[in-house]
């Protein structure tokens, strides 16, 4: 007991020692940072107490540019969202990278990352520096499962790394501390039994207005604690820790057949985490999951000048040529405000006796003024001008807003206004050079993602360690559940505890974005070219964000032609049966065609030989308006086969399971058959009703011609052979065409 209330003792004095250092090192920056946070977002600060002194009651007025010039950053880096991306680094961890992925990009949905980076991008721009932090907790209060959120930080100025960090990021830091202020009641009721005594307080810190006697500041320390482990290479290519292998695992090694093939010592760390007041430690130390802190910190600039670092944002050398400019327009307003009003010249008998019109004619809209005639006086009453604002301030305003512009690298192009750009291409050009110029604030950004993604893989692995079904997303924010450390329903094991990954990001246009841009080119292209859509229907409805918009993608794709789905077979297992079925049904819509055509001539025929025979013309009619719905039904019945086997190359892409191959092609056997049968019968009929229709009308065109030899069919049948369909065409006479 008296050796751990030492050590917390220990520990607590090193925080002490650790905030100080800290703070020290990085005072300047931050206090900087501060000024320019106001200076861009907080009106009436754009003049320093000095100036405002020097003016006394004369205006101070803000013509704020920055701030505009900063929002144009933060919402470009909103409209240009950075997509974190998982990599396998061995080819057989590539579907555990898959789930891993979807799974953080779950994480972040369900966190609201995008709020999160949106916040922490207002202080990076305008004051240098954003964060934010990855949080581990129970899901809920009856639940022993632990979530991963990622969480912002109210104000990043109460965050502060290990000042000997060299990575910007702050990979290499050996500590962290975080400042936070709650109620005395929510402290009182964490820690009962602890004295409320507020942790010490820096000029940065956030909250400085408020009433202090009811809020009390706590503090929280990270640190890394080396340790030394054994690690252990398994039989299967796993290595694993000598202090993971508890009693169960070594008994499931055991029934596995897994040994140990060798084992080495390592130098490594762990985390710790506790929380402290200002006289006692209140929570821990606890061992945190992961081996990487869970803090992500970007800066606007960041360089090292004299062995000391320095950051900022675009604000910091903006200031002087926003206060030039506050200075010139106010000047210009004061001298518009304050000049005198327009007088009259005239003497004094002319307004004899009319004193009081004259007196208010400046501020009352009279419709006349009298004035009496006065021989002496040269003209009536003359109207002369006020004084005029000097153009050196006119001139002065205008270069001061071309300064900031400048300044920033944001011209008038890259800000929406009109310039002297004409063309796309040269507003273009001129946009992307205010992009170039402050491409490092959205580089910056798309870095601490990409960290934030390296910790979420980190912590992934430890937190959903157990066999659990969790819902993963894709890029277009589809989701789906996916069941991981453990058998699904084909019996594979997606265990994402295994494996080396890395992240990669990218960065541009959102997916929602993309596919507006992608539907309006498409819809662009089929304008030109109509005859696209028949072999791009489907895509093109798939790009457009409309009600139904998915099944109408879903019945443009059943009616693709037979060489697109071919193509989209390609490369997938498709049962032989299926695509043998799919070439009869090509090859008898074929022969129902011919004999469409042979019909529809001979009707021709029967229409110019009777020409006076409206009964006979009727009665061609009907044959003929009987045929075209025949052969509608078994268009309709060829298409809905068509979806059938392509639903089935579908679910075969999706199984991907070599040993579940046959049973596949056996669930989809009946189906397919069913359809097929439908389809001969389809056919047959059709057939029949086409000799039938021939027959009649050349029974109309020429009576005393008969149908000696009735056409022959070729009828399609399919049997199973050693648990296979076969399909083939027999040549049978039609019975209706000889009687």
């Amino acid at each position: 007991m008296a050796k751990a209330k030492k050590d917390k003792k220990d520990l607590l004095t090193r925080i002490r020692q650790r905030y100080k250092t800290m703070v020290e090192a990085d005072q300047d920056n931050r206090r900087d940072a501060m000024e320019d946070l106001k200076f861009a977002l907080r009106p009436g600060e754009q003049w320093d107490e000095h100036q405002k002194k020097e003016r006394g009651d004369r205006p101070c007025y803000e013509f704020n540019k920055i701030r505009v010039t900063g929002k144009r950053i933060v919402n470009d880096m909103r409209a240009n969202r950075p997509q974190g991306k998982v990599r396998a680094v061995e080819d057989g961890d590539k579907a555990a990278a898959e789930a891993l992925e979807g799974l953080a990009r779950n994480l972040w949905h369900v966190s609201d990352g995008d709020t999160v980076i949106d916040y922490a991008g207002e202080y990076q721009v305008f004051g240098g520096m954003g964060a934010w932090r990855v949080v581990v907790d129970y899901a809920d209060d009856d639940m022993f499962t632990q979530d991963i959120r990622v969480e912002a930080l109210r104000n990043p100025f109460c965050l502060y790394a290990d000042p000997s960090a060299s990575d910007p990021i702050k990979r290499d830091a050996m500590d962290w501390l975080l400042t936070e202020k709650i109620s005395k009641t929510e402290y009182e009721r964490k820690w009962p039994k602890a004295e409320v005594i507020e942790f010490e307080s820096t000029e940065f810190d956030d909250d400085g207005e408020w009433d202090s006697d009811e809020r009390v500041r706590i503090c929280e320390y990270w640190y890394k604690e080396a340790v030394e482990r054994k690690i252990l290479l398994l039989s299967d290519g796993r290595t694993v820790r000598e202090e993971d292998l508890t009693a169960e695992v070594v008994a499931q090694m055991g029934a596995a057949g897994l040994t140990v093939i060798k084992d080495r010592t390592v130098q490594s760390h762990d985390i710790y985490m506790c929380i402290a007041s200002g006289e006692a430690i209140l929570e821990g130390p606890t061992k945190f999951v992961g081996k990487q802190f869970p803090f992500v910190v970007v800066y606007g600039e960041w360089v090292v000048i004299d062995g000391k670092p320095h950051w900022c944002g675009i604000t910091r050398f903006a200031k002087d040529a926003q206060r030039s400019y506050n200075v010139s327009r106010t000047a210009i307003t004061e001298a518009i405000a304050s000049a005198p009003q327009a007088k009259y010249m005239m003497t004094p008998e002319q307004v004899q006796g009319l004193e009081q019109q004259w007196a208010v004619a400046h501020k009352e809209n009279h419709p006349y003024l009298l004035y009496n005639n006065d021989p002496k006086a040269s003209a009536m009453p003359q109207r002369m001008g006020g004084p005029e604002v000097p153009v050196a301030l006119i001139q002065e305003s205008q270069i001061a807003s071309e300064e900031i512009k400048s300044v920033t690298g944001i011209f008038d192009a890259s800000l929406g206004n009109r310039s002297n750009e004409q063309t796309g291409i040269a507003i273009r050009a001129r946009q992307a050079q205010g992009e170039i110029a402050t491409f490092n604030y959205a580089d910056n950004m798309a870095k601490g993602i990409r960290r934030t993604w390296e910790i979420l893989i980190d912590i992934i692995p430890k937190v959903y360690d157990t066999e659990r079904m969790v819902r993963v997303l894709g890029v277009d924010g589809a989701e789906k559940f996916v069941k991981i450390n453990g058998p699904d329903e084909s019996g594979q094991v997606l265990d994402i505890t295994r494996g080396k990954y890395d992240v990669a990001v990218t960065t541009g246009p959102g997916f929602s974005t993309q596919r507006e841009m992608a539907a309006e080119i498409y819809t662009q292209m089929v304008q030109a070219n109509p005859a696209l859509f028949q072999i791009a229907g489907d895509l093109i409805f798939k790009a457009m964000d409309l009600p139904y918009s998915d099944k109408m993608a879903e019945r443009m794709k059943a009616m693709l032609p037979p060489q697109i789905q071919k193509i989209e077979a390609e490369g997938k297992q498709v049962p032989p049966e299926a695509m043998a079925a799919l070439a009869q049904a090509d090859q008898m819509m074929q022969q129902v065609q011919q004999m469409s055509q042979l019909v529809q001539e001979a009707a021709a025929e029967a229409e110019t030989g009777k020409a006076d025979a409206e009964k006979a013309k009727a009665e061609v009619r009907m044959e003929q308006a009987n045929l075209k719905t025949l052969q509608a039904q078994l268009d309709k019945e060829v298409a809905e086969f068509q979806k059938l086997v392509a639903e089935t190359q579908t679910q075969m892409l999706e199984q991907k399971v070599a040993s579940d191959a046959d049973s596949a092609i056996k669930t989809e056997d009946a189906g397919v058959a069913e359809k097929w049968a439908k389809i001969e019968q389809s056919v047959a009929e059709y057939m029949k009703q086409a000799v039938q229709a021939l027959a009649t009308i050349q029974a109309q065109a020429a009576p005393q011609v008969v149908v000696a030899n009735a056409p022959r069919r070729r009828v399609a049948r399919i049997r199973r052979v050693n648990g296979e369909l076969i399909g083939e065409m027999q040549d049978v006479e039609d019975q209706v065409a000889q009687s």
